[in-house]
C-alpha cells in the first residue's frame, strides 16, 4: 500500500535576498564614492566592485543615486549617534561639537562630494533634504525640545532659529574653507550664542559665579601681595 504524497512546496524565482551581499554592495558603493566622487561612479562599477550584477542591485534600489546614498547615510550614522544622556543642553553641546568633528573627518569630505555632485538636480537636492538634512535637524529639534521642558532654555525659544544659529557657523566654514573648523571655534558659538536663549535667572546664576571666581582670585593676589610687603628685609650680616 502506497503512502500519501509529499508535497513539495515550489521554489520562489530568483535568488533569496542576502544581507551580506546588501551590506558589501553599500561597502563597494561607498569606496567608490570616496575615491572618485558622486557623479563619476556608474551602477557597472558598483557592481564589479562587490561581485555581484547589475541585476541584483536592482532588487534593492532602483538607481545609482538611491545606492550612494544609502552607503553614505549608513555609514554617517554610527559616527553621529549621539548617547541620550545629560541634560538637553548637555546634548546640543555634544551634538555641535560631534557634528564640527564629523565635518572635518574623511566621512565628512564623502559627504560634501555628495553634496557637490547633487547640487544641479533639484530631485537629488530634494532627496538629500529628505534623506539626511530633515533626520538630522529632528534629532537637534527633539534635544532642544528637552532643554526648553527642563528651563534651560526660553519657553519662547524656536527650535529652528536655534539650529540654524548653532550649525549654520559650521557649515559656511567647512564649505569656505576660510578659517580653522575646529573644537575652540564650535565651543565660541555655543558660548556666544547659547546665553541669549537662556532664561533670565541662568545667565544671572552664571554671571554671579563669574564674579565670584573672579573676586576670589583678586582677592588671593591682594592678599599674596600683602604678605610680601610685610616681609622683614633681611639684614645684611657685619
Amino acid at each position: 500500500m502506497k503512502g500519501p504524497k509529499t508535497k513539495i512546496a515550489p521554489r520562489p524565482r530568483g535568488r533569496p535576498r542576502s544581507e551580506r551581499a546588501r551590506q558589501e554592495i553599500l561597502e563597494a558603493a561607498y569606496k567608490l564614492l570616496r575615491d572618485k566622487g558622486f557623479n563619476a561612479v556608474g551602477s557597472h562599477e558598483i557592481a564589479q566592485a562587490a561581485g555581484v550584477s547589475s541585476a541584483t542591485l536592482y532588487r534593492w534600489w532602483k538607481s545609482k543615486e538611491e545606492i550612494l546614498f544609502d552607503a553614505c547615510f549608513e555609514r554617517m550614522q554610527p559616527i553621529l549617534a549621539i548617547p541620550e544622556t545629560g541634560s538637553g543642553l548637555t546634548r546640543l553641546r555634544r551634538y555641535v561639537l560631534r557634528a564640527t568633528e564629523f565635518l572635518v573627518s574623511e566621512e565628512g569630505a564623502v559627504m560634501a562630494r555628495v553634496f557637490t555632485g547633487i547640487h544641479e538636480d533639484k530631485r537629488l537636492r530634494q532627496a538629500f533634504l529628505e534623506r539626511y538634512v530633515k533626520h538630522r535637524r529632528h534629532i537637534q529639534r527633539r534635544i532642544i525640545e528637552d532643554a526648553i521642558a527642563s528651563c534651560e532654555l526660553k519657553s519662547t525659544t524656536d527650535p529652528e532659529l536655534l539650529i540654524d544659529v548653532l550649525t549654520g557657523p559650521l557649515f559656511f566654514r567647512w564649505l569656505q574653507g576660510h578659517a580653522p573648523l575646529d573644537k575652540g571655534f564650535a565651543n565660541s558659538i555655543l558660548d556666544s550664542v547659547i546665553p541669549a536663549f537662556q532664561p533670565k535667572v541662568i545667565k544671572l546664576r552664571h554671571t554671579r559665579s563669574r564674579i565670584s571666581t573672579n573676586h576670589s582670585a583678586i582677592s588671593a593676589k591682594q592678599a599674596s601681595s600683602r604678605i610680601v610687603g610685610k616681609q622683614e628685609p633681611i639684614q645684611k650680616m657685619p
